[in-house]
């Protein structure tokens, strides 16, 4: 079977091929490639395509001749450009073969010679259709140049005129059953022109100029079909003009501009099918004008020239065969039996008359009439029986008239009904029973009209939705109420309509939209036209308020889409509109709406004005708000006079905004309704002195307070509602925040956000805590930078001073200060100069010995930090922090805590706010500075947020390890390059770096050593700090036996990341005449010569008998 299968199409090919040679004449070769070819070399451009050639010659010229496009076996088509008669010897002698079309347009009639010569010239043979369209012929046609067209069965001869036309000039050609002669200004016909042409079936003499037609032209056309003579000048036609026409089927005489025609005219074509008498000028018809033409199907009478008010009675009676009639000719009036008995219509058209009604009988015969067109009419009322006995109607077209009523019996029998079109009528009533027996229909066109439906919606004057009269139209897929007067979506276009795919109630009067109008249950995508209403509100559900109707069907069906075009609508953007937004905007997405489409991008709101013009989808749910107090009783007024009150659905806030109404107190505030969760009250710009108790009625509710423009001096915590999110107290007159409010707001309130600008603070000793609240909150006051001291020379900003800016220390415990110190420090100056030789040696051995620990520990000032360290690193180096450091000093003798940014900062957080979050959780911070970490924007910024954060604290925190030659230290960072000419460092590879490292990192104390005794444990940690200061090689400067408390300074990166400027007075022990200020506030650097290897106190110094060229 396999083989039979395979050998199969192998059997059809060759089948296919024996059959062609058969039917091939023998020896003929089809016009190819090769031809073409030797066609380019030798005379004739040729351009071969896909199906054809194209050939231009002569092929030097550049506008030649001919052009002679050939499909092989099919057609040849000649054209000619500017060409002579005797030029046609320019054309190549080809052997083409059998074609079955020649056509040669815009070419010269031969002078001497037949058409056929051409044709014989290309080798072209068995030719059945010819068409010649010629310009100016130049010559007479005569029947030479028909001849050896004997084969000719289609011919179409086209000029722009033919002077004369011989009788023989078509005598050989017997053949022929096609002729066209259209549109060549033949103006008269010889009477024996056709007396040869038994064959023909179609002709074809329109638009010659024909005035008449000569008796006998048709006598022996005894198998003429098809008659066309339209647009001729045929005026006085009568019944002896179509002697021997008796088999033609169809006539056309459109546009002969006709007037009268005789009774009998169409007497002798009794075999007419089709009649068209469009476009003439009929004043009147003739009564039985076609009484003898039984065989009628189609009459065309439309596009009249003049009014033709009325036809005849019984015109087009009594044709039994008639299907089609198109009348349109101005008629005013019908006769009741115009159309009697002729119960074989199918199509009427009674378009673009002034018909003002129709008989009560015109149509009660036509059982099978299928499509009636009564649009752009006069009509205005239409008996109830008229449509009765239409059983078979499946189109009715009753646009564009004047009708204002539907009753419930014009329709109720059309029970095949489909399509009806009443738009643009004057329509205001529809029975309630109008459609009951329509229900195959399946689109209604009701626009432009004056429907509301409000008789649908009140019952004894209770409102309800009875249903509208198109509840029984189930099939119904198009229903069109564009522009009319409807302000509701029914339910049964809703629920009954499950084939609706458009509905269309665009320009109507809806003003309010709820979610559940659309509610639809269809079968099918559906389109919903919204636009050009007067909706001012859309009203979404939430999720659990909504519970769709008829679950069942959409189980049956599934949930189809529905597209909603809101477009062109007068929204009032307020609180009501706030799901459906969000909807609009993606926010949320609820399950009953999962499916529904919106087209809102020319929807804007029209109010309030703060949003008028403004697209609907630009706005933000929060800008959404609606008037608090709906009644207009001032009785009933809940908001504060003088005051306006908003509800803001979005977060369920009441806002109260009493601004700019010379208050001198806050009024009573209203109540929170059970709906509403928070309260915003604006008071700016008013007179008020002090603010309200927090447990004040309504006032306690308070979560954002605008107080900004008052004459507010103080604050008290008293003053502050509980649940305070949001405070602006700007422009008020307060010198002062007292320790109990920035206690409470630091405490209680401590999520607050804050603005306190342009407020005449005074910057003394009193402000000492305002200046450290500022300073160390300033992410909760966005105006911080804005905050000036008015009681200096110059107004200064709260940000850029320190506390010895604004509260010295006196010179006399200055003085005392010192001497204590000189003292001490000679007492001691024979023991330190012992200790200080060998003393990083002792220091060493004891902490790795774990001897003595109370000697070199820190105390508990840092007891609440999560971390040992924080390692600052360049992300090069991660390899070297990864494989060595890590791993000693977390697994090491001494187990350390460390923060490393890769696994300790948190995801997505600024790396500003990881970095100063990282050097305030850790006891030290870990430099390794390499040339990658010199490279390294972020590490840098790492190294100055810990070098800073320990000179704000007076302590020792950094510790530098040197890994990797680092170069000329001259082309480092300012500060960085400062740092490193003022402290020694550890270097990698140093054989006592693990012990010097663990040593510099913050020391356990020991168990069993006594806590007991608080100034112990600080006297042991001051001692330790500063013992750190120096490891091994000595320095000629004498530490300061005191650490400066953590508040003399201020951390100069948090100054400059809120856009301060840092004046940080960094302090360096000189050994010699106390402290040196190397940089002094507002920018000002004050330099003295001092020698010696001196020291931050902010940073430990590790010395590892580096030099500073190592660096």
């Amino acid at each position: 079977m396999r083989e039979v299968s395979a050998a199969a199409p192998l059997s059809l090919l060759l089948l296919v091929l024996v059959v062609q040679a058969l039917n091939w004449p023998l020896g003929e070769a089809l016009f190819g490639r090769d031809d073409c070819r030797d066609l380019t070399i030798s005379s004739c451009e040729c351009a071969p395509s896909l199906s054809e050639y194209e050939l231009n010659c002569p092929g030097n010229s550049y506008n030649p001749k001919f052009k002679i496009t050939i499909r092989p076996g099919s057609t040849v088509q000649i054209e000619c450009n500017l060409t002579d008669a005797s030029e046609y010897t320019q054309m190549p002698k080809l052997s083409i073969g059998s074609i079955n079309m020649v056509q040669i347009k815009r070419c010269p009639l031969p002078h001497h010679t037949p058409i056929a010569g051409i044709m014989d010239h290309l080798g072209i043979r068995d030719t059945k259709v010819l068409i010649f369209e010629g310009n100016d012929l130049h010559v007479n046609l005569t029947r030479m140049h028909f001849e050896r067209l004997q084969k000719l069965q289609r011919l179409r001869f086209a000029a722009r005129r033919l002077p004369y036309i011989p009788e023989d000039l078509l005598s050989d050609m017997h053949l022929l059953n096609w002729l066209d002669m259209r549109a060549a200004n033949l103006g008269a016909l010889p009477a024996r022109l056709l007396a040869n042409m038994e064959n023909l079936q179609f002709l074809e003499l329109g638009s010659n100029n024909l005035k008449q037609l000569p008796r006998g032209l048709f006598h022996n056309l005894h198998k003429l079909l098809h008659l066309n003579l339209w647009s001729n000048q045929l005026h006085n036609l009568s019944k002896h003009d179509f002697e021997g026409a008796t088999s033609v089927k169809d006539i056309d005489l459109h546009n002969n501009g006709i007037v009268q025609l005789k009774p009998d005219v169409f007497a002798l074509l009794t075999n007419v099918t089709e009649i068209n008498l469009n476009g003439n000028s009929f004043r009147s018809l003739p009564e039985g004008l076609f009484e003898h033409n039984k065989m009628l199907q189609q009459v065309k009478l439309q596009n009249n020239r003049v009014p033709l008010a009325n036809l005849p009675a019984r015109l087009f009676a009594n044709l039994p065969e008639l299907r089609t009639l198109y009348l349109r000719c101005e008629l005013e009036t019908l006769a009741a039996d115009l159309i009697e008995n002729s119960t074989a219509l199918t199509d009427i058209s009674l378009y673009d008359n002034r018909l003002s009604t129709l008989p009560a009988k015109f149509l009660e015969q036509q059982l099978n009439l299928i499509n009636l067109d009564l649009h752009k009419n006069l009509l205005s009322h239409l008996p109830d029986g008229i449509f009765h006995h239409l059983v078979k109607l499946e189109t009715l077209n009753l646009a564009e008239n004047q009708l204002t009523e539907i009753s419930s019996k014009l329709f109720s029998k059309l029970m095949n009904l489909k399509t009806l079109r009443m738009n643009d009528n004057r329509l205001l009533t529809i029975r309630p029973q109008a459609f009951a027996g329509n229900t195959l229909l399946r689109q209604l066109n009701l626009a432009n009209n004056r429907i509301n439906l409000h008789e649908y919606l009140t019952v004894h004057g209770v409102d309800m939705d009875l249903g509208s009269p198109f509840a029984h139209l189930r099939n119904l897929t198009t229903l069109n109420l564009r522009n009319n007067s409807l302000m509701v979506i029914f339910s049964d276009w809703k629920y009954a309509m499950r084939e609706l795919q458009e509905i269309d109630l665009s320009y109507n009067n809806f003003t309010w939209l709820d979610y559940s109008d659309l509610d639809f249950v269809s079968a099918f995508d559906l389109t919903v036209n919204m636009s050009h209403n007067q909706l001012h509100t859309v009203h979404f559900y939430k999720q659990t308020e909504f519970q769709p109707l008829d679950k069942g069907l959409r189980l049956v069906h599934g949930v189809k889409s529905v597209h909603v075009d809101l477009n062109d609508n007068p929204l009032v953007c307020d609180c009501t509109l706030l799901r459906f937004l969000q909807v609009v905007r993606g926010d949320i997405q609820p399950d009953y709406a999962k499916n529904l489409i919106t087209y809102t991008d020319r929807l804007n709101c029209q109010a309030p004005i703060a949003l008028a013009d403004r697209a609907m989808r630009f706005v933000h749910p929060s800008e959404l708000v609606c008037n608090f107090d709906q009644a207009e009783d001032p009785k009933e007024r809940r908001c504060p006079s003088h005051c306006e009150c908003l509800v803001r659905t979005f977060d369920s806030t009441l806002i109260v905004n009493c601004s700019n109404g010379e208050l001198t107190k806050i009024p009573k505030l209203p109540r929170l309704p059970q709906n509403l969760l928070e309260m915003e009250l604006y008071v700016e710009n008013n007179t008020l002195l002090k603010l309200p108790q927090n447990n004040a009625p309504g006032y306690e509710n308070v979560t954002r307070l605008y107080v900004a423009g008052n004459n507010l001096t103080q604050l008290e915590p008293s003053q502050l509602p509980a649940n305070l999110k949001y405070l602006d107290m700007s422009r008020n007159q307060l010198q002062l925040l007292n320790s109990s409010v920035l206690g409470y707001l630091n405490s209680t309130l401590d999520n607050v956000t804050l603005r306190l600008s342009q407020n005449p603070w005074i910057c003394n000793c009193g402000a000492r805590e305002l200046l450290l609240f500022t300073q160390n909150k300033y992410e909760r006051i966005p105006d911080h930078t804005n905050m000036f001291c008015m009681d200096a020379e110059m107004p200064t900003r709260l940000m850029e001073l320190n506390i010895n800016d604004i509260c010295p220390r006196p010179k006399s415990l200055l003085i005392a200060v010192t001497v204590i110190i000189s003292l001490a420090g000679f007492l001691l100056g024979i023991s330190a100069a012992l200790y200080y030789k060998y003393q990083q040696e002792i220091k060493i051995w004891l902490y790795a010995h774990n001897l003595c620990m109370w000697f070199v520990t820190e105390a508990e000032l840092d007891k609440d930090k999560k971390f040992d360290a924080f390692i600052s690193y360049s992300q090069k180096d991660q390899s070297f922090v990864e494989k060595h450091l890590v791993p000693q000093l977390e697994h090491g003798p001494q187990k350390f805590t460390l923060c490393v940014h890769v696994r300790n900062w948190l995801v997505g957080g600024f790396i500003p706010e990881n970095i100063v979050r990282s050097v305030a959780d850790s006891r030290r911070t870990i430099i390794v500075l390499s040339p990658n970490f010199i490279k390294s924007d972020w590490a840098r910024m790492e190294f100055r947020a810990a070098h800073r954060s320990a000179l704000n604290e007076g302590r020792s925190r950094v510790i530098v390890i040197i890994y990797s030659d680092i170069g000329d230290i001259e082309q480092l960072d300012d500060e960085l390059k400062a740092y490193l000419r003022m402290n020694t460092y550890l270097k990698w590879g140093d054989p006592w770096f693990w012990d010097k490292l663990r040593y510099a990192l913050p020391h356990r104390s020991p168990i069993g050593v006594s806590q007991g005794n608080g100034s112990l444990i600080k006297s042991a940690l001051k001692g330790s700090t500063d013992d750190k200061l120096e490891l091994i090689k000595p320095s000629p400067v004498t530490p300061p036996l005191t650490t400066p408390p953590g508040d003399t300074t201020k951390n100069p990166l948090v100054a400059q990341l809120n856009g301060g400027t840092p004046h940080t007075a960094i302090m360096i022990a000189n050994g010699k005449n106390g402290l040196t200020n190397l940089y002094a506030p507002n920018g000002k650097a004050h330099h003295h010569h001092h020698h010696g290897n001196g020291h931050i106190n902010g940073a430990f110094i590790i010395n590892t008998n580096a030099k500073q060229s190592d660096v």
